[in-house]
């Protein structure tokens, strides 16, 4: 078994928890009806009626002695007042399982995780202990498990509370998720964690991040690179870091989805995520690829004027071959025009507009990418429309830029890509909003 697995837990930060004994959590237990129910979560039967016994007015005050002496701290005191409690040796089952339940919370505030569980374990061997009680103790336990990192045994325990609850609330699905993750049975881990993203997610709420990093890493270790970029896509909708966009730029790639894999990479790249020199590298070879490559050469010249990639030969010839073609591409502009200009269909305009796009000639660009589309250029609208809004932004115009991605999300190709930026965008124009709002508080004062 893989030990130390590098996974968000913050299952396992127990004082979390909190040590809370609670006087009040004596007088709720003690206003419980004498019969409870609960309904299991496979075949919503009821449990077995079950009679709880009152508990009596000398051992509440017992409790409630245990209770002030740990809440000042005197947890000496409180275990030798519950000792002398457990010694009277005439409890009934009630009173012993609270008074169980008290030992356990004194012997975790101790970080006596030894003598917790074994108080944990003797309060559910209590007979007719009230349903509240003891789904408390088995949630409990299943987490001084964790800690001890008997993950079996925190799964059999929270499998059980899961058969005794309803309506359990997500970071419990969490929790066994991780539980079996850290014992490698992803497949049966997955279902957990998906099942607590649903449930958020259905609420019209945002999952924890970590929530999201878990499910990444279980699809990882299933080798589920599709389901993988699902989640990063989502990561970088909701959490945008320069390592999800690089992580889900790596995953388009083993999916072979080169196209994407380099629209990640660009992404990073327009918002400054790419510091470092492989980075960098990687997006200037991609967009070789993609016959890009005047914007090549302007990511590895500025790398190197940043300081971040080496000037040593191989950059250097790299940087070099990418400035040879982009002078091929600036030579092909007079046969391009000539050729556009007589064809009956927008496919050599759409050529003629990548060209002008590569050469970051963008007013001609979107010139070329419109007559394109006007004409007609069915096998290349989606990438035509990308490119058109791309253009557009880089001349500054976000409201047709973003309309232009909006014509882009009716193609299943462009769809990912240009939600994306539309999305982008939107902050973009709100970001600017602010600026010029405060600027114009600043200029009023």
């Amino acid at each position: 078994m893989k030990s130390g697995r590098a996974i968000p837990n913050p299952m396992v930060l127990m004082k979390a928890l909190a040590f809370r004994v609670g006087l009040c959590g004596v007088c709720l237990l003690l206003q419980m009806p004498l019969t409870a129910h609960a309904q299991t979560d496979q075949n919503s039967s009821e449990r077995e009626t079950v009679t709880t016994p009152t508990m009596r007015e000398q051992v509440y005050r017992t409790l409630s002695e245990a209770q002030e002496k740990a809440e000042a701290n005197q947890t000496a005191e409180a275990i030798a007042t519950l000792d002398r409690l457990r010694n009277r040796g005439s409890l009934n089952s009630y009173e012993a399982a609270m008074m169980w339940r008290f030992y356990a919370s004194i012997y975790y505030s101790q970080d006596n995780y030894d003598d917790a569980i074994q108080a944990y374990q003797n309060l559910l061997n209590q007979s007719d202990v009230p349903e509240a009680l003891e789904t408390e103790a088995l949630y409990s336990l299943g987490q001084l498990y964790f800690v001890r990192e008997d993950y079996k045994g925190a799964i059999e325990l929270l499998e059980r509370w899961l058969k005794l609850v309803t309506n359990p609330a997500p970071k419990a699905y969490v929790f066994l998720a991780q539980a079996y993750y850290q014992t490698e049975e992803f497949g049966k881990a997955l279902n957990p964690i998906q099942r607590a993203v649903d449930i958020v997610e259905k609420q019209g709420k945002v999952p924890r991040e970590d929530w999201y990093m878990l499910l990444r890493a279980i699809h990882f270790e299933q080798n589920d690179y599709a389901a993988m970029a699902r989640v990063l896509e989502t990561l970088v909708k909701h959490y945008p870091k320069k390592s999800y966009w690089v992580q889900l730029s790596g995953i388009y790639g083993e999916l072979k989805q080169e196209d994407k894999r380099l629209s990640a990479l660009e992404i990073a790249y327009r918002q400054n995520l790419l510091d470092e020199e492989n980075e960098l590298i990687t997006l200037a070879q991609l967009l070789l690829r993609a016959e890009v490559p005047y914007k090549a050469a302007r990511v590895l010249e500025k790398g190197m004027k940043d300081g971040i990639i080496k000037e040593d030969k191989d950059n250097l010839r790299l940087l070099s071959n990418a400035w040879t073609m982009a002078q091929e591409a600036e030579k092909t502009l007079p046969t391009l025009i000539q050729a556009a200009r007589i064809s009956d269909t927008g496919e050599l305009d759409v050529r003629l507009g990548q060209t002008y796009y590569q050469l970051d000639q963008w007013e001609q660009a979107v010139t070329s990418f419109r007559r394109g589309l006007n004409k007609g250029a069915p096998d290349q609208a989606d990438n035509a429309y990308l490119l058109l809004g791309l253009s557009l932004y880089n001349l500054d115009r976000l409201d047709d830029a973003t309309d232009t991605f909006r014509q882009a999300t009716k193609y299943d190709d462009s769809r990912d890509e240009a939600r994306r930026w539309i999305e982008y965008l939107e902050k973009e124009k709100e970001r600017r909003e602010q600026l010029a709002q405060s600027k114009l508080e600043l200029e009023s004062d």
